[in-house]
């Protein structure tokens, strides 16, 4: 956690990324950074980009698409999601990977796939990591 909060800190922007329940838990953990002044953008947010990219590059590409715009290598990513396996999440790693950006995944499923339980985890890590900023 500690590595984290670092890695927060230290960063340009922090982006922040997730499909369904995570994409609300990205866009809480974004105002949670914001309000301790932490240059944070959820990419699931807007959603006429989102759409557009989807429209005209593929769903796979909404997040990677904005941070092959708007990231450089001092800056986060960090993504949210149950399974750890949408194409969108992974083409974003891949795109972060690219362009040296840091990331941390938030857990994924275990072998119960319980979304309640992991989706609850997710927001007491979220708000975890709000206390110790």
């Amino acid at each position: 956690m500690k590595d984290l909060i670092a890695k927060i800190k230290k960063a340009r922007f922090v982006f922040v990324c997730g499909n369904g329940g995570s994409a609300s838990t990205a866009e809480h953990l974004t105002c949670d950074l914001f309000s301790k002044g932490i240059q944070a953008i959820c990419l699931n947010s807007n959603v006429s980009t989102m759409t557009m990219i989807a429209n005209d590059f593929g769903y796979k590409y909404i997040f990677g698409k904005q941070l092959e715009l708007f990231s450089n290598s001092d800056d986060l990513l960090i993504t949210i999601s149950c399974s750890g396996t949408s194409p969108n999440i992974l083409y974003a790693q891949k795109i972060a990977l690219q362009r040296e950006l840091s990331i941390f995944s938030f857990e994924t499923f275990g072998k119960d796939r319980d979304y309640e339980a992991l989706e609850d985890r997710h927001m007491k890590f979220a708000h975890k990591i709000k206390k110790l900023l």
